[in-house]
């Protein structure tokens, strides 16, 4: 265990914080299911890294990471937090995510911050949904993964079982570091198999002794699955080991590197997060065996329609990447950023690449939670924050140069599932609750916003109803805006399916002087779905003077917009104007208008109207075992299986759904597969509505107007 660190490690003789060179740097991300521990897990880092003089709790509100209000009150991560310690000389930059899937936008977004994912298992809950979908996220992200089992202390911990359950899951390359000694209130160490040596605490503060005789053959057994695995690292130490010479623990130590940083090795360490009980191990782990920034994966940046590498080098340009947006009261917009190649110095300037802007700032701050620590500079990997940046966001990459940069590629994030239309409770906050709503949009990248032409509703789209009802919650709290949320008005459409002859539409009008006259007739029939709207000029002989022709047609449009039977667009039908009457005096373009209108409004209710509904497209990913409760609540929404694709234990179901019963599918999904289940969705097409329903539209569009 490294010597004691002090706080004043971390400070130069002016006060600042000092700068680490990339080799001096590790950057890692927490990842995991809700409530496993992750969270706890970084405070227990940032507290035996030096960076607080207290170890900070989630339950007792006083968390460096979750620091938000309704974070505090749910006692649970809603947001990316950062952090950092000290450890052997090494920066230890921690990001902190979210376990819900509701906020599950802000992973993927650390994924490119991040040069080694800590997955935190509970040993009461072991393996989750959550912890299934990190792990697949860090795969997929090409980043180094330690498993970090929590919670060893508590009732119903069951270590065995949850190290069964990740080696079951996660596969072959998952072996166990370190083991617990003892356990619920009796836990009271560890033993590191690599070393063969036990660890007994007294809080957070470890002292190395015998392992205890009663777990001689567990650790045999434990160390032996160890041993193997890291000498495959090494085809000579292979040779080795399978001669039954033993490896020296310095083979090991080299094996364990090479296995973690390749991702053939993920190794699982026991914790105790909430006294510190075993970080120390998993501190020595990440700076003596983990990756610095040098050797992670390297970025690609798009330039054109190609990719390149980035040269993560001091001597490289600076290319920088702003993987989280703090909007502050007091301070405005923070961005936080990793730096890629080059370096960063204070009151400096960079390009937006994503906006082609210059954008200058000031000071460059370390960040724990919302406590910033000026540092006089950042080399390659470090993460930092600067204030008040115009047009930079969440997502946006950094250059020094005006020309040659290109956007980083990252992994896509995934896509809003639910929508719901918000306004302001109190008229007249349009403009306010607008802004607000932007500011949030900057903080979450998993949250979009619309606004619906047709109906003019604002809309809030997000990857969860918990993710949209936290959103409204934070409106409220950070940004004093209250708003009512309700379900998107539907965009249904009215058409046709029979025709109606010479139907007559006629405007008169006498008030003394001159009056207003205009009469036209009028066929209608239907066209094919998605036609649109044709208009034909059929007149002869003068029955309508050509000046007042385009005024019959814009009368005709100006109330398809707003539909007959219930309010909504007219669409996919013929109008033939056929005949017309007109005077000298009292006719003008304004008559014809009202009469286009009043013939179309008559024709339309004669050709036998009905209702359209939008229908989506649904791609449903799913486990085997909820195939059959997904396919009859698809048919039980009126919905119809198009296909299925099985891809391992995965099932894609391609499924076509009313808009209206799929509008709170999100929530849904995730009940019916203990949220397993996702989906995308795109709109396919309309189709008739059925006639009952059709009916309850149109009863509920003319009380609406009865009350209007």
């Amino acid at each position: 265990m490294p010597s004691d660190n002090s706080t004043l490690a971390f400070k130069t003789r002016e006060g600042h914080m000092k700068t680490y060179d990339t080799g001096q740097i590790r950057n890692v991300g927490l990842f995991g299911h809700q409530g496993a521990g992750k969270t706890s897990v970084g405070e227990a880092i940032v507290f035996l890294g030096k960076a607080t003089t207290r170890l900070c709790s989630v339950n007792d509100g006083n968390s460096n990471f979750d620091f938000d209000a309704e974070e505090i009150r749910r006692k649970a991560s809603m947001s990316m937090a950062v952090g950092y310690g000290e450890w052997d000389k090494t920066l230890i930059n921690v990001i902190d995510n979210p376990g819900d899937t509701n906020f599950a936008a802000e992973s993927v977004v650390a994924t490119n911050a991040a040069d080694l994912g800590l997955l935190v298992v509970g040993t009461i809950d072991g393996v989750q949904v959550g912890t299934e979908k990190h792990f697949e996220l860090l795969q997929e992200a090409g980043l180094p993964t330690v498993i970090v089992l929590t919670k060893p202390d508590r009732e119903r911990s069951e270590f065995e079982k949850a190290l069964a359950q990740v080696q079951e899951v996660f596969g072959s390359a998952v072996v166990p570091l370190t083991i617990p000694i003892g356990t619920e209130s009796s836990f009271k160490g560890v033993v590191d198999l690599l070393a063969n040596e036990a660890h007994i605490y007294d809080a957070h503060v470890g002292s190395v002794g015998a392992i205890p005789g009663d777990m001689a053959d567990v650790v045999a057994s434990h160390r032996e699955q160890l041993i193997e695995k890291l000498a495959e690292q090494d085809d000579e130490l292979m040779m080795k080991y399978l001669d039954g010479e033993s490896l020296t623990l310095d083979e090991l130590k080299t094996c364990l590197s090479v296995g973690l940083k390749s991702g053939a090795v993920v190794p699982v360490v026991t914790v105790n997060a909430s006294n510190g009980a075993g970080v120390d191990f998993l501190l020595d782990l990440i700076t003596n065996h983990g990756p610095s920034p040098a050797e992670r994966k390297a970025y690609k940046v798009k330039v054109g329609e190609s990719e390149e590498v980035i040269e993560s080098s001091a001597a490289a340009p600076f290319y920088g990447y702003v993987f989280k947006t703090i909007m502050d009261p007091q301070q405005g917009r923070i961005s936080i950023l990793r730096v890629l190649a080059g370096s960063l110095s204070p009151d400096g300037s960079f390009v937006n690449v994503n906006t082609g802007t210059r954008e200058r700032f000031g000071t460059l701050t370390k960040l724990l939670g919302k406590k910033q620590e000026s540092v006089t500079g950042a080399n390659v990997g470090d993460l930092v924050a600067v204030v008040k940046l115009k047009e930079t966001r969440t997502g946006h990459t950094l250059y020094a140069e005006e020309k040659g940069g290109g956007e980083l590629v990252t992994l896509p994030l995934p896509s809003p599932c639910i929508t719901y239309a918000i306004k302001p409770k109190s008229q007249g906050d349009e403009d306010k609750v607008s802004g607000a709503v932007q500011r949030l949009v900057e903080e979450d990248v998993g949250l979009e916003t619309s606004r619906d032409d047709e109906s003019k509703e604002f809309l809030l789209h997000g990857l969860g109803q918990s993710h949209i009802l936290t959103a409204v919650e934070k409106l409220k709290k950070k940004f004093n805006v209250d708003v009512e949320m309700k379900l998107p008005r539907i965009a249904y459409r009215e058409t046709i399916k029979g025709v109606a002859k010479n139907v007559e539409g006629k405007h008169k009008k006498q008030s003394g002087g001159r009056g207003q006259f205009g009469v036209c007739y009028i066929d209608m029939e239907p066209t094919a779905r998605g036609a649109g709207f044709e208009f034909e000029d059929a007149i002869f002989g003068g029955a309508i003077p050509r000046q007042f022709i385009p005024s019959v047609e814009k009368g005709i449009r100006d109330q398809m917009a707003k539909g007959v039977v219930a309010g909504y667009p007219a669409v996919d039908f013929k109008v033939k104007l056929i005949d017309g009457k007109y005077h000298d005096v009292d006719s003008d373009g304004r008559s014809f208008e009202m009469a286009g209108s009043r013939g179309f409004r008559a024709a339309f209710k004669l050709a036998k109207p009905v209702i359209l509904e939008p229908i989506q497209e649904l791609t449903i990913s799913i486990p085997d075992e909820f195939l059959g409760d997904i396919m009859g609540d698809v048919s039980a929404r009126r919905g119809r299986i198009m296909g299925t694709d099985a891809k391992g234990k995965t099932q894609l179901v391609k499924a076509q759904i009313p808009l209206s019963e799929s509008q709170t599918y999100a929530t849904d999904l995730r009940a019916m597969t203990s949220d397993r289940g996702s989906f995308t969705t795109v709109f396919s097409h309309y189709e008739e509505l059925p006639p009952n329903l059709a009916e309850k539209l149109i009863a509920e569009a003319k009380l609406e107007e009865e009350e209007d």
